[in-house]
């Protein structure tokens, strides 16, 4: 297993950066990487490694171990599950602090405890209803436990609030497809290609509802479209 990068360099922050911007930084990586939205091979292995970085690094005291000792101080007195127990018990953010609650789900989502995390994500929605980005989290969560339906309703909600959010349309698609609505879920495919062309996922989940369809040739055309765009990024 390879060595681990340092914490800040995980983060793109430095050591003299505040919790404000260590959060700010958290968000945009974790939105980016997180696997229900990002399908590349590597995608899980850096989801853990942002949310390490940044457990560790919210946390006063972690932090301060980090600094005078680097990973061998915090691997040698935390378990990965205590890692996390600063940001799961409501740590080091602000009970009205709609991020601060989204954080707390996303490590608890990270740790496969996705009931506990619809909790935190409800926690947010209760303060701020229109923030697209949590009601997409608490459908992916949902997602995990088979309830699709529920996802569904939580895309939706997402979608009213920014019908430009192609990583709702997407992950609406995916809930649909799970139901064996293929025509739906293409449709829902389509508003996110349509937002955003460049997103390979969503190609190759049009693809695949295609193909459950019977409509190979078209599906076909998808899957390649998807391997041009991930070549594209590489």
């Amino acid at each position: 297993m390879s060595a681990k990068r340092d914490y800040y360099e995980v983060l793109g922050v430095s050591k003299s950066s505040s919790i404000d911007e260590l959060k700010k930084q958290y968000r945009k990586l974790a939105l980016k990487f997180h696997p229900d939205r990002n399908q590349h091979a590597d995608t899980q292995e850096h989801f853990k490694e942002i949310s390490e970085a940044y457990a560790v690094l919210s946390d006063g005291k972690k932090r301060q171990l980090y600094d005078s000792h680097g990973h061998a101080g915090v691997d040698g007195r935390y378990s990965s599950e205590d890692i996390f127990q600063g940001v799961q018990r409501g740590g080091g953010f602000d009970s009205n602090d709609v991020w601060g609650w989204r954080n707390k789900g996303s490590a608890l989502y990270f740790l496969g405890k996705y009931d506990e995390a619809i909790k935190c994500y409800e926690h947010a929605i209760t303060i701020d209803p229109n923030n697209p980005i949590v009601w997409n989290n608490k459908g992916l969560a949902l997602y995990h436990l088979g309830k699709y339906d529920e996802a569904i309703l939580s895309y939706e909600h997402a979608i009213t609030i920014d019908p430009s959010d192609a990583d709702a349309w997407n992950s609406k698609g995916n809930s649909l497809s799970a139901l064996g609505k293929y025509d739906e879920a293409i449709l829902s495919y389509e508003h996110a290609i349509t937002i955003d062309p460049s997103d390979a996922d969503a190609w190759n989940s049009k693809g695949n509802s295609l193909n459950s369809l019977g409509k190979s040739d078209e599906a076909k055309k998808c899957f390649e479209k998807s391997k041009e765009l991930e070549y594209d990024e590489d």
